[in-house]
């Protein structure tokens, strides 16, 4: 088997790449990565693979298929904050849509047999009361979310209309070791770290579902070896029905820390949605027994990721961290 795993060498996608190699050592894997500011190569050292430095939008991607006889294709390339989205909308677009065009035209024409997509929880915008399942409408609200909305609907056409063998998971928020500080629990834990005030946005209240990355990318092999592509359902959401206001989260880490809470307030970013929260009984149906979030288990996952930075400070400390917090009045640059 010859498997493309694109946005490899980034956070969720290099975790699954090692959890594939770990597993399944006689695949060959194909790990292509722009490596832009959150991918990196030292995030898959010791795992056998062939790598690739291209950005999927990139034409030479159809002699990738060509070359390797690429049977399977799992996607994680994106552009993935919604911070920088707001600031940078274009990069979003040129990633998350035209980029998966390019990918999913290459992977028709090479026929291959799966095509897995990893999409987000957030194109289901916020969700006030209850909880979405996958039938729910999309209801991005920022450009990130829209962009990977756009992307889901173009690649259901493409199942449609082309027969694309086509899965597509819809994943709660994650947090684990070696992921890029601009997401909520890495930069705070840098932040802290750097002997920084943690950054809230208006007053923290806002609700999220979290799951720990290596229970993640468990639950995500399993599936893909599970989940047939046929029909036009194959969407799943992947959450742990654990869920924190932003703020809770925040607090969890000073304590972990053992350090006196030091927040900054500040104003309340555009289209800050209020409260995500996803079914997983499609999950539970497929998967009978896969791992689930309590506050222990989050306390001992959010424990072990701030020792993973202590331990790693070469791999982040030059990284300016103040920059990838959205603040008002910095407005929209392209």
């Amino acid at each position: 088997m010859n498997i493309l795993i694109t946005g490899g060498a980034g956070f969720i996608g290099s975790h699954f790449v090692k959890k594939l190699a770990k597993e399944r050592p006689d695949w060959n894997l194909i790990v292509l990565d722009k490596l832009t500011y959150a991918g990196n190569k030292k995030n898959l050292e010791g795992v056998k693979h062939r790598f690739l430095e291209m950005d999927i939008a990139d034409e030479e991607i159809h002699d990738v298929f060509s070359t390797f006889g690429i049977n399977w294709v799992i996607n994680f390339a994106a552009e993935t904050h919604v911070d920088r989205s707001i600031r940078y909308p274009k990069a979003f677009l040129e990633t998350d849509i035209m980029g998966i065009f390019n990918l999913v035209k290459a992977s028709i024409e090479r026929k291959v047999s799966k095509f897995v997509h990893i999409s987000t929880d957030e194109v289901y915008g916020p969700i006030l009361e209850g909880e979405a399942s996958e039938s729910y409408p999309l209801n991005p609200t920022s450009p990130y979310s829209a962009s990977k909305a756009a992307a889901e609907l173009l690649l259901r056409s493409y199942q449609k209309t082309y027969g694309l063998p086509l899965i597509i998971f819809r994943p709660c928020n994650c947090f684990g070791p070696g992921q890029y500080p601009e997401k909520l629990i890495p930069i705070t834990i840098t932040r802290i770290l750097k002997g920084q005030r943690a950054i809230v946005h208006g007053n923290g209240h806002e609700w999220r579902e979290w799951m720990y990355v290596d229970d993640m990318v468990d639950i995500m092999y399993r599936l893909i070896l599970s989940v047939e592509c046929v029909g036009l359902t194959n969407v799943l959401n992947i959450g742990s029905g654990f869920r924190l206001k932003n703020v809770s989260v925040i607090e969890s880490i000073f304590q972990s820390l053992s350090v006196k809470p030091d927040i900054e307030y500040v104003n309340n970013r555009p289209g800050n949605d209020y409260r995500y929260a996803i079914s997983s009984e499609n999950l539970r149906s497929i998967l009978w027994r896969y791992p689930e979030e309590s506050f222990e288990k989050f306390r001992e996952h959010l424990a072990e990721t701030i020792s993973w930075y202590k331990e790693n400070q070469d791999w982040w400390k030059d990284i300016d961290i103040s920059s990838n917090i959205y603040k008002s009045g910095e407005g929209y640059v392209r």
